[in-house]
């Protein structure tokens, strides 16, 4: 089967074990970061999940990133104006919640709908809506300083669970701990919380992911199939995959009103004066000053390489 080409991923089948396909996120000038639109990133992984699953010959899909992220998270300059929300216009609760329902939370749906078995390889950051991918997938393996981070949660969010499989896919205080600061934490201690399957050294994150994934594409296509949609059930008669609350609560998240001691730290209105860059490092310069005072929750930052 030959894939279709897009515009912000890649779709290739790896050369020595066919039925094992790569879903690259193409877009290491932007870090990967998740552009928004059918046209866009949400929309490319949205189709590629229906080629995978409609792809009789893979077994086993691997997300990753091109470059040296895995993903930087929903493009910032894309936020908040994909409802069509700009200075001094105010988007509707309709518009908000059809654009969640079709595209924030549109694409990992897709992927949670997966009937094969989905891995993920992450490097460098994973941040926000690059965890919704993690979240979704069956198996994730992650280089050891690699970088995990909430920080989306600071700008309007306050703890509110992506997915709700992740409050019971690790240990649920850590999560929720992670979730409220959106503090970073290392692959190693993303192995700790539940967030991944196995931290592994970052020399040795490729091809630990290759063989794994070979190994699982030798199950009967049957086998991977049934296996994929039995899980799936459980999770869904447990509610763990039905998005329609995290949709909803993620329109009335982005409605919030600041008070007026809160306005400094409003990135969509400094967004428009200094620009994402400058208005994402204002935000999170003063989370992070106050995370600074405590012991053993500061953000994992590390080592430079001598």
């Amino acid at each position: 089967m030959a894939y279709p080409k897009f515009e912000s991923i890649l779709l290739e089948k790896d050369k020595e074990y066919p039925k094992v396909t790569y879903l690259t996120l193409n877009r290491p000038d932007k870090n990967n970061c998740i552009s928004i639109g059918e046209e866009y990133m949400t929309g490319d992984i949205k189709k590629a999940m229906w080629e995978i699953n409609h792809d009789d010959d893979c077994n086993v899909v691997i997300f990753k990133g091109a470059g040296k992220n895995f993903c930087a998270g929903f493009d910032l300059s894309m936020v908040y104006r994909v409802y069509g929300g700009a200075k001094g216009v105010k988007p509707s609760q309709r518009i908000r919640l059809q654009t969640d329902q079709d595209q924030l939370y549109g694409f990992p749906q897709a992927i949670l709908d997966c009937n094969k078995v989905v891995m993920v390889q992450v490097q460098g950051w994973a941040i926000e809506a690059g965890l919704y991918i993690t979240k979704a997938a069956d198996i994730v393996v992650c280089a050891d300083n690699a970088k995990f981070s909430q920080m989306g949660q600071r700008l309007a969010f306050g703890g509110l669970p992506t997915l709700p499989i992740e409050l019971v896919m690790g240990h649920t205080k850590k999560v929720e701990e992670i979730l409220l600061t959106g503090r970073t934490i290392s692959g190693k201690e993303a192995e700790e919380a539940g967030y991944v399957t196995k931290s592994v050294p970052e020399e040795d994150l490729e091809s630990e992911v290759h063989n794994l994934a070979a190994a699982i594409s030798l199950l009967p296509r049957d086998c991977v199939v049934m296996g994929k949609f039995a899980r799936r059930h459980m999770l869904d008669r447990l509610g763990l995959t039905n998005l329609k609350e995290v949709i909803l609560y993620h329109t009335f998240s982005t409605n919030l009103k600041y008070s007026d001691d809160e306005r400094e730290l409003m990135f969509i209105r400094d967004r428009e004066s200094m620009g994402e860059r400058e208005a994402f490092h204002k935000m999170h310069e003063k989370y992070e000053e106050r995370l600074n005072r405590t012991k053993y929750f500061r953000s994992y930052r590390p080592e430079k390489k001598k």
